[in-house]
């Protein structure tokens, strides 16, 4: 049920500080700009720059009239209690949008307030009355509204696209319900909800031009970043901005807003302890035009040199920034909130301290700070001008009417590549499509020792002669693409194939979509010129991945054939193949087979010792705060080192060795030792992927050298072997997920 939430008398508080050129004359630093909008709340102890639930506590929105220190400072809300996270301005700059969890709520919601504190519902209906009024209910998280063309407001939540019936996927640390984008009418009717990616979109903020630029976190197994994308309004085509092609000075990009067509301002951060703040940042899309714009041609400018980039403490004058917006009509001036002092999370912990985020207007020629609001005890953030702007046009979909439930992908070349050159397509067979999860579905929060979370191969598609190829994928699903050589192997380049070509992001669509790409990360600075009614946009001759009618908990496999197998559970796949053909030697004991090495805690002192062992029994090894138990096989092929990430360590005996590069079977040494034949088209048993060796025969003597065919393995167990390693090397799948088979 809404609410609308009468606002209660509260005072506001002492102790507002401004300097030097605060007062009238700062109106002449904000361009002539009125008032301004913003969020005052208490500190705010959050360090996940994802976490959109982060808004601090007794949380209220503040208009300042004019925006100096002697300007009149509104109290919006009134609310006592309240948790405010974003907010955004209607394009005649009358109305508010913001996300807020609202006293006596359990969860944040989207809501409306005029810039006069009446309220915008009750005005609709010929009733005037003061307080905000509530656009989105029930059990979800709704968070970072932003004004849309036609009177809509899109906005990311926790709420699922497939339904309750399919829980939301968790991310891969804090393992918090991922926010997705959806839109909805301002009065809160026709709800429409986008594609899900297996971790956070945040942040969204609406261009000029009509599309909606946002932080999407991107994490496929070593892979951790949060970089821009760029989403039309109606959720489709989404496309990479900035940060996924090693350009970024840093690793996460939030809060961008538009300077100028083709370029955005924002805030450059690690991912977490820095309470979501860090440098400016201006950022060049590549063009003023969309067809200008491309990721190859983006480039960034560092506004706030001084200012670490990680996770180091800022200096003292310094400081961190959290958030920023473009002073209307001035280039080279920005509306911050910035915080002086070290601005890291643990080193202020051990202070018992906190950051003081407080309202400036900052220089990026002179680098000067000017303040404009900063009360001593609370943080004002989300600084906006309360100023009109044009709206931009409604754009049209990206539809085919001929697709339901599926999303069509297609490529055009695979060939065409600006991260992969040296594609010979004559080399590709195949091109394997996989879905990502994540613990969402009832596993534990690690999926083995590996960085990647869930993975199931849905299938392969068939390249065509030209390069090309066509897949249909479940809708609203993250989707990853492999080229696979005649051996099953996802494709290298470079020297002895040691570059990974596999795609390094997930992609995903609605139902119904259809998106074209030029290749497997084509060069960003073409334009793919399609006619209308092309082929790549028919779903004619795509191969057949949707599963249609097969629910997501189905999608798994109990035949582990090179046709049939999905997932890879570490016991039920791998570990057969050990027991009957590996342990006679690899038994855990010093018989020259089987090297060994010890890990000593630094911490507390306990040691591990460990030898090459492929057997299933269980180890249960604690390091620092984490205990983890896999078999002896998991630990033997994936090493210990995920296991020992920050955590302080010494080896004192032997050396640490992985057998398995995680999501990359041709550079993993124990793919290259047992040398697996061709399988397509055919298999062919005498044309091995590394030469004439194969493990035993060869490389060991002794009870067998290889003439004993006990120790052979089948295509279809090699298969096995390489799908886990490019797959990730994942313990557990859909397949042997703890807990049984089902939800």
């Amino acid at each position: 049920m809404r609410r609308e939430l009468v606002p209660i008398l509260l005072m506001a508080g002492a102790g507002l500080v401004a300097g030097p050129g605060c007062d009238d004359g700062q109106a002449n630093v904000l361009n002539g700009v009125q008032s301004i909008v913003y969020i005052q709340r208490t500190v705010d102890g959050t360090g996940n720059v994802f976490d959109y639930r982060s808004g601090g506590t007794d949380a209220n929105l503040f208009v300042l009239s004019p925006p100096t220190a002697s300007g009149t400072r509104k109290n919006l809300t009134n609310w006592k209690g309240a948790q405010i996270v974003a907010l955004d301005l209607s394009f005649d700059a009358r109305e508010i949008a913001f996300s807020a969890k609202a006293p006596g709520d359990d969860n944040f919601h989207i809501w409306r307030i005029n810039v006069d504190g009446t309220n915008p519902c009750d005005a609709a209906m010929g009733k005037q009355s003061v307080g905000a009024c509530q656009v989105t209910d029930g059990p979800s998280d709704d968070a970072y509204p932003v004004y849309q063309p036609g009177g809509r407001l899109m906005f990311m939540t926790s709420a699922n696209v497939e339904g309750t019936e399919v829980p939301q996927h968790r991310d891969e640390y804090e393992r918090a319900t991922t926010a997705q984008p959806a839109m909805i009418n301002v009065d809160g009717s026709n709800l429409v909800m986008g594609p899900r990616n297996v971790s956070h979109r945040v942040f969204p903020s609406l261009m000029s031009d009509g599309r909606t630029i946002y932080t999407e976190w991107n994490h496929l197994g070593p892979r951790n970043d949060g970089d821009l994308q760029i989403m039309n309004q109606d959720l489709t085509a989404q496309r990479e901005a900035f940060g996924g092609e090693g350009k970024g000075i840093t690793n996460n990009y939030l809060r961008a807003k538009e300077v100028a067509p083709g370029k955005v301002v924002a805030i450059g951060t690690a991912r977490d302890r820095t309470y979501q703040a860090g440098k400016l940042v201006l950022i060049d899309l590549g063009g003023a035009t969309v067809s200008e714009q491309s990721e190859a041609r983006s480039k960034v400018t560092d506004l706030t040199p001084d200012v670490p980039g990680d996770r180091s403490p800022s200096f003292r004058g310094i400081g961190r920034y959290y958030d920023v917006a473009p002073v209307p009509g001035k280039a080279d001036k920005y509306l911050v909130s910035w915080a002086d002092g070290p601005v890291e999370q643990e080193v202020l912990s051990m202070a018992g301290a906190s950051p003081d985020f407080g309202i400036y207007v900052y220089d990026a020629k002179t680098k000067e700070r000017f303040p404009i609001v900063n009360e001593v005890g609370t943080w004002e953030t989300n600084a906006t001008p309360v100023i009109a702007r044009a709206e931009p046009p409604r754009l049209e979909t990206s539809f085919s009417p001929e697709l339901k439930q599926a999303t069509l992908f297609s490529a055009i070349n695979i060939t065409d590549s600006s991260l992969f050159a040296g594609i010979d397509k004559t080399q590709v067979k195949k091109v394997r499509v996989a879905e990502g999860f994540s613990a969402e579905e009832g596993f534990p929060n690690r999926f083995g020792l590996t960085e990647f979370d869930g993975m199931a191969r849905l299938g392969d598609a068939d390249l065509n002669a030209d390069g090309s190829f066509k897949v249909l994928v479940p809708a609203n699903t993250a989707i990853r693409f492999q080229l696979l050589d005649k051996y099953g192997m996802a494709l290298g380049v470079g020297q002895n194939g040691g570059q990974n070509t596999s795609e390094p992001v997930w992609i995903m669509g609605r139902a119904g979509e259809a998106r074209v790409c030029g290749g497997c990360h084509e060069d960003r600075t073409k334009s793919i010129q399609l006619a209308p009614g092309s082929s790549l946009l028919q779903a004619v001759g795509a191969a057949k991945l949707d599963y249609e009618g097969v629910p997501i908990q189905q999608r798994k496999s109990d035949v582990y054939t090179i046709d049939k197998i999905m997932g890879v559970p570490w016991d039920k796949a791998l570990q057969p193949i050990f027991d009957a053909k590996c342990v006679d030697c690899h038994d855990g004991t010093d018989n020259g087979a089987n090297p060994g090495y010890a890990i000593q805690d630094m911490l507390t002192m306990a040691t591990f010792r460990f030898r090459f062992n492929l057997k299933a029994d269980l180890q249960t090894v604690t390091f620092g705060d984490m205990t983890y138990s896999y078999s002896s096989s998991h630990i033997s092929l994936m090493g210990p080192s995920e296991m020992l990430r920050e955590v302080a360590f010494t080896v004192t005996e032997g050396a640490l060795k992985s057998y398995v590069e995680p999501g990359f079977a041709r550079g993993s040494d124990v793919i290259k030792m047992l040398n697996p034949p061709a399988i397509y088209p055919t298999v062919n048993m005498t044309d091995r992927a590394f030469g004439a060796n194969v493990h035993p025969k060869g490389l060991v003597t002794g009870s067998h050298d290889g003439n004993d065919a006990k120790y052979e393995l089948t295509p279809d167990e090699y298969y096995r072997l390489i799908l886990m390693a490019d797959s990730g090397g994942q313990y557990y799948t859909r397949e042997n997920k703890p807990g049984g088979m089902g939800y």
